[in-house]
């Protein structure tokens, strides 16, 4: 049951939070090769990435949703307060970001191309509310005096994953087009959002539509410390099996002694009227089989009970400061499932071999004569 609830909820961790840095980040970015997410890139035009080619397009559409997408380094001022942000500009929002939770209203850009949506940590920490006119300041490099604009806040995003979208303005890419005077066909990337499940060779066959100063760059390139995290509970889910197999096998040890020690003087007889060992093995398998598929089954149901529970209800909350999320997720990786019954059941029958193999050795002559 321990372990099945691990397992269910480990990779239902990972997903949620896998989930969360995608949609902002996307599933896959289109970027200039060997560049980094942080900072500002060259321009790059869409057309160089033969984005006119149909048969390109027929593959983007098959199984992304795609945005062009740029960001810009800058100084938010209101008030009194300064706090830096990345100015994070798209030609229309992506249904993955309309879908956080957010009070305000949607920036319509075809009317006002400065309106933005900030986090709700950049609105705490600069005393901003929607309505409000910020302003941002951007390097011009070696000139002296910074670029201004001038936005107003129409909507703040609950924000989730704080180290990457705390500092975020969500903004028309116009904005960042005209800071940087590019064309109109200009950006810095484009954001690719997965309408299918994920194939193993899809990035693969991705690169190989690029030219090669171009790369898709995965949300794990781009956040490996996010996945490094994450990656540490499968590492608590082993290590936890490992204990709980180790004791469940102890355990069935003592159990064993204790039944074949209460059956000996009828072991003793069994021997003595010419039951082999091969034949004496199958019988101890055939005791204690049927114990041990009776606690696999109790204990998955048991857990499945509680996994469905958790998923309808969510009646255990977790600290979304620390887990980025507010309660336990489930995921339901069956094969995952079957390993684990499969591992225990053979770790368990092995330990139930390897002492009736040691008891065995009891001579029956010796037993009788105690008696």
């Amino acid at each position: 049951m321990t372990i099945i609830i691990g397992l269910s909820t480990g990779n239902g961790l990972q997903l949620e939070i896998e989930k969360k840095i995608e949609r902002f980040h996307g599933t896959y970015q289109i970027r200039p090769y060997q560049t980094r997410l942080e900072g500002n890139l060259p321009p790059f035009s869409t057309t160089e990435l033969s984005l006119d080619s149909s048969y390109f397009i027929e593959f983007l559409n098959t199984k992304f949703d795609y945005h062009l997408a740029s960001w810009k380094m800058g100084i938010i001022t209101f008030a009194d307060q300064l706090e830096g942000a990345r100015l994070f500009g798209f030609e229309a929002i992506p249904e993955s970001i309309l879908s956080v939770p957010f009070h305000g209203k949607v920036p319509d850009w075809s009317k006002n191309s400065n309106s933005v949506w900030i986090s709700d940590e950049m609105a705490r920490k600069i005393g901003a509310t929607t309505g409000d006119e910020i302003q941002m300041h951007f390097s011009r490099g070696n000139r002296l005096s910074p670029s201004i604009r001038y936005l107003k806040v129409s909507g703040i995003f609950e924000s989730s994953i704080s180290e990457w979208e705390d500092p975020l303005v969500i903004c028309s890419l116009e904005i960042i087009q005209s800071l940087n005077k590019w064309e109109s066909n200009q950006t810095q990337s484009i954001l690719l959002y997965q309408k299918k499940n994920r194939f193993l060779n899809e990035e693969i066959e991705l690169n190989n539509f690029l030219p090669i100063e171009f790369q898709a760059f995965s949300s794990k390139e781009d956040f490996p410390q996010f996945y490094q995290w994450i990656k540490l509970f499968d590492n608590n889910t082993y290590l936890l099996g490992a204990i709980l197999i180790i004791v469940a096998s102890f355990n069935s040890v003592i159990v064993i002694f204790i039944r074949i020690i209460e059956k000996k003087s009828s072991i003793s007889i069994l021997r003595a009227i010419g039951m082999n060992k091969p034949n004496l093995y199958t019988s101890f398998m055939s005791l204690f089989s049927p114990s041990i598929l009776t606690g696999l089954g109790l204990g998955n149901l048991l857990a499945f009970i509680f996994l469905f529970s958790q998923s309808q209800f969510g009646w255990i909350p977790l600290d979304s400061k620390t887990y980025y999320i507010d309660k336990v997720p489930i995921s339901w990786p069956w094969i995952d499932f079957l390993a684990a019954n499969l591992l225990i059941f053979l770790a368990l029958t092995f330990t139930t071999l390897i002492t009736s193999t040691i008891l065995s050795k009891i001579h029956p002559s010796r037993v009788l004569q105690s008696q």
